[in-house]
Parts: structure tokens; sequence; C-alpha cells
């Protein structure tokens, strides 16, 4: 069973907020360096130069804006070794991009009579947000008062 400590007293995990309980599994995710697999009647694990894909949806949700912050570094941090792709809704987690990773933003959106669809920033779009990068603040702003997420 597990078990927290706050102001002396012992609490089961049960007792957190599903935001805490979320942000413990995220960080679990981030922070495994291994993989276990099934080989035969057992577990194997494998933590020699093993590259993973970690995939996260939406990680801003249930979560305080100071521990998405932190969250956020921990994600750069770990994208260094690891391939992570993250769905989000957030403009926050924007702010996590250089202005050279501009090419890194997909748009997701659907289309009448085709579909889900996925696109990348123009270079028009992209050299537009490395000026407002570089005169006047932070992506997520850019992202909240332009034009940026639409068509060209």
């Amino acid at each position: 069973m597990l078990e927290y400590k706050i102001a002396g007293d012992w609490l089961p995990f049960s007792a957190l907020s599903d935001g805490t309980k979320r942000l413990l599994f995220i960080i679990g995710e981030l922070t495994a360096s291994f993989v276990a697999y099934w080989h035969g009647k057992d577990f194997q694990l494998n933590d020699e130069g093993f590259n993973k894909i970690i995939l996260l949806e939406e990680p801003e949700l249930g979560i305080h804006p100071d521990q998405l912050q932190l969250l956020l570094q921990l994600i750069r941090e770990v994208s260094r070794e690891h391939q992570v792709i993250m769905t989000t809704h957030s403009p926050q987690t924007l702010d996590i991009l250089n202005r050279d990773e501009l090419d890194r933003i997909s748009i997701c959106e659907y289309v009448p009579g085709k579909g889900t669809q996925m696109r990348q920033l123009s270079a028009a779009k992209q050299a537009k947000a490395r000026a407002y990068l570089r005169d006047e603040g932070f992506l997520s702003e850019f992202w909240r008062f332009s034009n940026l997420e639409d068509p060209d």
C-alpha cells in the first residue's frame, strides 16, 4: 500500500487529488529509464541504451500552473534523451520551445469531408512567431493573440 506523509500524518495514496495522482504518473513515465518486456515465462528489464517514445496527452490537466512549469522543465530535460510527443490545448506548454524549434509544432484540426488533418506551421508563420519572440514576449501569447493556428 502506498502512503505519503503530511504534517506528521500518514495518508493513503487514494487520498491524493486526481491532479496529483496524474502528475505522479506522468513523472513516473518520464523518469523510468527502462522497459520491461515479456520473455518466455517472466519479465526482463532493459536499461542499457534504451531510447523510448513517450506520448503525453494534455499534461496540463489538473496541474497547478507553478507545477506545470516545473513539469515542462522536466519534459524538456527528458526530451534530450527520449522522443516526447505531447498533445495540448494549453498555449503555456509552447513556451518550452526555442525560436529554432517552431518546426516541431503540428496543428491538428478537423476538416469537413477530409477528417482529422495535421499540418506544420508554414515558413511564413514561423518567421512571424520568431519575430514576436524576439521583439515582444512568449510564444503562448503570440498563439493566443494572433492567427498562428489558422491555415495560410
